[in-house]
């Protein structure tokens, strides 16, 4: 392991020797060694007086609190890539600004396909699309979409300070229209990509022009994702009308229809009755458009930095934000200590990621077999194992080993991925890890039932019947197979992504998604995962849809 991160971890725990067996890092005094549970102790006190019930409390009698602590230490974390130290109470989802700004401006994310409006414009009312009507279609839709009157004088509006982070934009790979598009409206993809990455996503778009909106933050926060799509579609539609002078009647229900279903794009699709969310929340979301909406492939042609940023986002959006919020809610384990501290996780990428360039003379130069998906996993397995054997201060941070198939689970789906470039053979290698090399070859099992969908998996891995399995980059928490382990989410969509950036191409699952947040205006920076979540830890993230303007004052 590289030598700066045996020392981070010693400098967490406070000890001079990573490989030391024996330690007292375990004397240490319950919650008064952390700040942040420190504040909260302050700050309960202050609400218990106010509110007249107690809530939170860590000073424990005989059966009142919660549990004591001090039996381990509550070690701080360097995430990666920055020189941020925070608390892991600062990665719980309800107290980092940014990790739900993150999964905000997913939900509120509306791609509409604008070539069938434009038809309907043309052919049916004869009246032309030209860049000028499209650039006033998009200064009313602008309007509309924060909640503005358009049609109807005696509208309830919203006040503009409520809906600031509200967009809607042009995003298309035809150069000629890009450039009579008003600035303040396009995804401008030439800016926001090096040369040749522009002109691979720009051709993979090709001549279709697509809407990109951004409905308000606070509308997904009073709702939820399914918001999305009908807060589009109603909005666009009255711009459709208004800025074409089209009338209303039969031509609103016409371009409703459009804008709600036959080119619109849909992120997410909904999840299974029993979990309930609409369309455009996380547990709809394809694995393949986590590599998408990932951006760090715009600062980096290095494929490890750009899967170590995808997993980071994996595993905030689909353990923090689905799992921990959605599914069980309240206390939770983060995603911190599997994805960005200390640089553990891209020590092993960057391991097997080494090792296959020496094995196989490079990225995606190996024919997927099974041979490839043993091999690789294995070296990624030992070599981790190793790890943890030589440092127990890294199996105290990943809990003990609670989560260490995680980390090999996603290292050997990344190094078959950089292997293959193959998506199938880096999914059977992700369960494969676990289901044979782990559990059946030394017999230690995940937490849970962590391990079930390892062996279900194997089984369905090649399978695109819907009701089995899907190609891997359509798979998603969607998939029964998939929603029996709060893990599983996290890691499997490593086995998507790297095949992609091992043959360096331009996305993963859709040329669309992937320049839909390109948009630098976003209030969360895709291309910066990890250093924007540490932002939200020390508290210095910015989020939208705030409600001060309306709030008294206290």
């Amino acid at each position: 392991m590289k030598e700066d991160v045996v020392e981070r971890l010693k400098k967490a725990f406070g000890e001079e020797d990573a490989t030391k067996r024996y330690t007292k890092f375990y004397e240490l005094g319950g919650w008064q060694q952390s700040k942040r549970k420190t504040e909260f102790v302050e700050f309960s006190r202050k609400l218990a007086a106010e509110r007249g019930i107690v809530g939170y409390q860590r000073e424990r009698e005989e059966g009142i609190g919660g549990v004591p602590l001090g039996q381990r230490l509550l070690e701080n974390f360097n995430i990666t890539g920055t020189d941020v130290i925070c608390e892991y109470d600062d990665f719980q989802q309800i107290n980092n600004a940014a990790m739900q700004q993150m999964a905000d401006d997913i939900r509120r994310t509306a791609v509409l396909g604008l070539d069938m409006p434009h038809m309907i414009i043309q052919n049916r009312f004869g009246v032309s699309v030209t860049p000028e009507t499209i650039n006033r279609y998009l200064e009313v839709a602008n309007h509309a979409m924060c909640g503005g009157a358009v049609a109807q004088e005696h509208m309830a509006e919203v006040h503009p300070g409520l809906v600031r982070d509200t967009s809607v934009k042009i995003l298309t790979g035809d150069d000629e229209l890009a450039a009579h598009i008003d600035p303040q409206f396009l995804i401008d993809l030439n800016r926001e990509y090096p040369e040749e990455k522009a002109e691979k996503v720009k051709e993979g778009i090709g001549k279709h022009v697509y809407q990109v909106t951004r409905i308000p933050t606070i509308a997904v926060r009073i709702g939820d994702g399914g918001i999305t799509r009908r807060w589009n579609a109603n909005q666009s539609a009255l711009a459709f009308i208004v800025a074409y002078k089209l009338g209303g009647g039969s031509v609103l229900a016409d371009f409703s229809l459009t804008a709600k279903h036959m080119q619109y794009v849909l992120l997410a699709t909904p999840t299974w009755p029993r979990r309930g969310p609409k369309d455009n929340e996380p547990g709809g979301l394809p694995y393949g458009y986590i590599g998408d909406i990932c951006q760090a492939d715009a600062l980096t042609d290095d494929p490890v930095r750009y899967c170590a940023e995808a997993s980071a986002l994996a595993g905030f959006y689909y353990i923090s934000i689905w799992v921990n919020n959605y599914v069980i809610g309240g206390v939770g384990a983060s995603a911190v200590a599997y994805f960005c501290s200390d640089g553990v996780l891209d020590d092993f990428y960057q391991h097997v990621a080494d090792y296959v360039k020496e094995k196989y003379g490079g990225f995606a130069q190996a024919k997927p077999s099974f041979d490839v998906v043993r091999d690789v996993t294995e070296e990624a397995v030992f070599y981790i194992l190793e790890q943890y054997n030589k440092y127990p201060l890294l199996l105290e941070s990943h809990w003990g080993g609670a989560i260490r198939f995680g980390m090999l689970q996603s290292t050997a789906a990344v190094g078959v991925g950089l292997a293959t470039g193959h998506s199938l053979a880096a999914h059977l290698a992700l369960h494969y890890t676990q289901a044979f090399v782990g559990k059946e070859a030394w017999g230690r099992a995940g937490f849970g039932s962590g391990d079930s969908v390892d062996h279900i998996s194997i089984a369905y891995a090649a399978s695109v019947r819907p009701d089995e399995g899907l190609v891997p980059e359509l798979r998603g928490a969607n998939m029964p197979q998939d929603s029996t382990s709060a893990l599983i989410m996290a890691i499997e969509p490593a086995s998507v992504f790297s095949p992609h950036a091992a043959r360096g191409d331009a996305w993963v699952l859709s040329p669309v998604i992937k320049g839909a947040f390109a948009d630098s205006n976003l209030p969360f920076d895709f291309k910066r995962i990890r250093a924007e979540i540490a932002k939200g830890a020390l508290r210095e993230f910015m989020p939208e849809g705030e409600r001060d303007l309306i709030k008294p004052a206290r």
